[in-house]
């Protein structure tokens, strides 16, 4: 017997906001020598930052806490390494709780799942899209669409 459960969709949007002291790295053997101010990645590598979370109007409105180990990396470079990311995204209502796998650097779009929540989100499911600018610093466009279990 199959049973079928309604949920809501909603899709949330937000301006992710980091800054170079919320970088952290543990560079684990085999050990790398650092390019040009960029950390030389290798399997086992381990990355965490925190970002802040940006309403519409810029008001910080909650925080993005992300660790994520790396899995792959040909060249040592952020552009073609790959890593397993977990992370918390603290929302008005509650938080996401999202994954990254695979390519999780590098400029561009970045693409996730949502696979769980709290709060107003709990039980939630969907997916993410976190874009930046090419060789910028400027925020991520960050979209969530989430599919919430009606109660």
């Amino acid at each position: 017997r199959r049973v079928l459960f309604r949920s809501t969709s909603q899709t949330l949007r937000f301006t992710e906001r980091q800054d170079d002291s919320s970088f952290s790295f543990v560079d684990n053997p085999p050990r790398s020598v650092a390019k040009r101010d960029e950390p030389s990645l290798s399997n086992g590598d381990q990355l965490t930052f925190v970002a802040d979370m940006l309403d519409q109007s810029g008001k910080h409105v909650g925080d993005l806490d992300v660790s994520c180990a790396v899995t792959s990396a040909p060249t040592g470079s952020f552009d073609d390494a790959h890593a397993q990311c977990v992370g918390t995204a603290s929302i008005p209502g509650g938080s996401l709780t999202l994954t990254v796998g695979g390519k999780a650097f590098g400029a561009g779009t970045t693409r996730g799942a949502v696979v769980g929540g709290t709060g107003d989100y709990a039980g939630a499911t969907g997916s993410f899209t976190s874009s930046d600018e090419s060789g910028t610093d400027r925020p991520s466009a960050d979209t969530f669409q989430v599919f919430v279990p009606e109660k």
